[in-house]
């Protein structure tokens, strides 16, 4: 994306602790239909905000019971049991403070630990330790086609990606914000993301 000249109020705060960003408020109606939604999103290039309807398949909240089926499996994805693990336990994450350096839930995430642990509890996959690594090391994809617990990669302060957050649905992602001081649930839509996102990636299918 291009260098950015407007100063938000947002962001006027300096970044510290590594760039992981200040935290937005969580909504508590998150409640959420589990296809044909209107999401946001970002054009290539530029903080333009647009809206595209898409089916989604995997719950923002998922839920966890093995009875409950929210369509035919003949039609889930292969990745579908990966992507709910990863959503459950991003979800147990929420609420644990904020720590520089920490990858456990005893000593507190930072953002890029998070999605490290998450992804190494629920699936086994090993991260890169930083986020400008797992930006790096992640296929890019575009927005229509991100699905929940694919990443999502910002670059809040300097040149390089520094921020990175776990995408759960409607436009919505998971990180541990130093601002905010905790593990939480922001959204896409606001302008401060819009203007600083610098790439969706994904390292599952």
């Amino acid at each position: 994306m291009g260098k950015i000249t407007l100063a938000l109020l947002l962001g006027a705060t300096a970044v510290l602790f590594g760039g992981c960003a200040p935290m937005g408020s969580y909504s508590q109606s998150a409640q959420y239909p589990y296809w044909n939604h209107t999401v946001p999103g970002v054009y290539q290039g530029g903080a333009k905000p647009y809206f595209t309807s898409y089916n989604q398949p995997y719950a923002s909240q998922p839920v966890f019971s093995q009875q409950y089926q929210p369509f035919s499996q003949q039609y889930e994805p292969a990745d579908a049991p990966a992507r709910r693990a990863l959503l459950a336990q991003a979800h147990q994450a929420l609420g644990i403070p904020y720590k520089f350096g920490g990858e456990t839930p005893r000593e507190g995430f930072d953002c890029s630990g998070l999605t490290q642990y998450v992804y190494k509890n629920a699936h086994g996959i090993t991260l890169p330790r930083t986020a400008a690594q797992q930006s790096s090391a992640s296929r890019t994809i575009s927005f229509e086609q991100m699905r929940p617990g694919d990443l999502i990669f910002f670059r809040t302060s300097g040149s390089a990606v520094n921020h990175v957050g776990i995408y759960i649905g409607r436009g919505e992602f998971i990180h541990a914000a130093s601002g905010g001081g905790k593990v939480s649930v922001d959204n896409l839509s606001k302008t401060y993301w819009q203007q600083r996102l610098v790439k969706f990636g994904t390292f599952l299918a």
